[in-house]
């Protein structure tokens, strides 16, 4: 038998050692292990190989050994991304920001508490809020002088924790107050009812005795006339007749006036409400001629006012010639003739001051004739029908945290009078609502003003003296208003 040739030799020329500056430590070149010299290898060893090298097999059963090419790799997936940004670096970036944010807020928390560590830690300021809790409440006042010239005064209101009406009065020579109520304690009385009131003569005769009513609301609008004397009763107060007739809108005002002639015993007694709300007025009137009386009459006016308009009137001249001061739509102070016998409204005389609906405002007169001579004085008051009186107008800034004052007459028209009451006026208080005094002789030498005001510890009622200086007396015409004291509220 022939001997075989000898098999050809694999060539490892070309093998390269990869050094290793640990002993012992596996080494790889071109996927063949290779080891130190002295080193025992483990039982089995994995050899990676190398993806560009070929792949070598095993041998044949003839002892030969052979190569086989692998098919080209497939192409790489595509780099998946979010919002067109590898997703590894989108996550990398979302995490930085992340870090960003959590910083800004955790040294932002921590800036505050520690402001907070520093400083001491103060109870919120407590504010006042009469202007929603009181803003309703109302007062009205009379003042009338007896046969003996001597005056009195009454002031109306409503407690804030109650419904029932008291009334605060007094002589002019006494300067104690005497405080009670005029509605029963089971009366349903409308929380914040508005306030009206008057004072006169039964059939236009002070032999009769002087009468008070004063009207008010029970919770649905429906308006009360309470009377004293009652029934003839000095003392004692009751439901007269205009009870029950009318109902108001629901943020309606109300303002009373009697005009009595004692010569000709004449008188229209009136009372000013809304029922419609906005741009309606509605006056009615009881209408009297020596003691023959009238029906109760309504005359619906249609005029530019707000839902919820402030009403205040004072005459012009003549007890029957009124000026009406109401808001406008527009929300300014407007000024109405209104003629009380015929019911003729004229056209409003248009301002500039604010004026919100249920703004505090009252009206005070004075006459200065008796200041002028035939010459001088203004054609517009020369007859004793014409305008000859001045009137003072009290009414509250919009934010209710300040007064303003200004005078009207026919010839000089509107005239800032602040002068008159900046002493009176204090800071951090809310006035709520205010009422005027007049006689119905037309003198205003005694006139009053009552401000219902909150400075921060419940309503209170003052008493203001009016400084007309009007013709005939020895006051002077620019001397400023007088705080004359507080009024009680409580019974004794």
């Amino acid at each position: 038998m022939a001997t075989p040739p000898p098999q050809a030799r694999p060539d490892y020329s070309d093998l390269e050692c990869v050094s290793s500056h640990i002993r012992g430590s596996l080494a790889q070149g071109h996927g063949i292990e290779v080891y130190s010299v002295g080193y025992d290898p483990p039982e089995a060893v994995w050899a990676e190989y190398h993806t560009t090298l070929p792949m070598t097999y095993s041998s044949s059963k003839e002892g030969s050994q052979h190569t086989k090419q692998l098919p080209p790799p497939p192409p790489p997936p595509p780099t998946p991304t979010i919002w067109g940004i590898r997703r590894k670096t989108f996550w990398i970036l979302t995490g930085v920001l992340v870090f960003i944010i959590v910083g800004a807020v955790g040294g932002g928390v921590g800036g505050y508490f520690a402001s907070r560590k520093d400083s001491p830690v103060l109870p919120d300021p407590v504010v006042p809020d009469s202007a929603n809790r009181y803003q309703n409440l109302s007062i009205t006042a009379l003042r009338w002088v007896d046969n003996d010239d001597s005056s009195y005064y009454s002031v109306f209101h409503q407690p804030a924790d109650q419904t029932r009406i008291f009334e605060s009065s007094r002589r002019s020579d006494d300067k104690s107050w005497t405080v009670s109520p005029i509605t029963d304690v089971d009366m349903s009385i409308m929380s914040g009812t508005p306030l009206a009131s008057v004072a006169g003569y039964p059939h236009t005769n002070i032999t009769n005795g002087l009468v008070k009513s004063v009207y008010i609301t029970d919770p649905a609008g429906t308006i009360i006339e309470r009377q004293s004397p009652y029934k003839t009763e000095v003392g004692v107060w009751g439901n007269d007749n205009f009870s029950g007739q009318y109902v108001i809108s629901k943020a309606s005002s109300m303002f009373s006036y009697w005009y009595q002639n004692f010569d000709t015993r004449f008188q229209i007694l009136a009372v000013f409400f809304q029922e419609l709300g906005a741009n309606s007025l509605t006056i009615a009137k009881y209408v009297e001629n020596v003691t023959d009386g009238e029906p109760w009459q309504t005359s619906r006016q249609s005029l530019s006012i707000q839902d919820g308009s402030s009403l205040v009137a004072a005459p012009a001249g003549g007890r029957g010639d009124l000026r009406l001061y109401v808001g406008g739509t527009d929300g300014t102070l407007k000024q109405y003739p209104y003629d009380l016998e015929t019911n003729v409204l004229g056209s409003a005389v248009n301002t500039a001051f604010d004026f919100e609906p249920r703004t505090p405002i009252c009206v005070t007169t004075a006459d200065y004739r008796a200041s002028y001579t035939r010459q001088t004085l203004p054609e517009c008051a020369r007859t004793d029908t014409g305008a000859f009186n001045t009137h003072f107008i009290l009414f509250a800034t919009a934010d209710r945290k300040s007064l303003t004052l200004v005078s009207w007459n026919c010839s000089s028209g509107f005239i800032r009078q602040q002068n008159r009451i900046e002493k009176l006026l204090r800071p951090d208080r809310t006035y709520l609502d205010l009422s005027a005094t007049m006689a119905g002789n037309l003198t205003s030498a005694d006139d009053r003003v009552y401000v219902l005001f909150d400075g921060g510890n419940g309503p209170e009622i003052e008493e203001w003296q009016v400084h007309a200086g009007e013709s005939g007396s020895s006051g002077d015409p620019n001397e400023p208003w007088e705080l004359l004291g507080s009024v009680p509220t409580t019974p004794q």
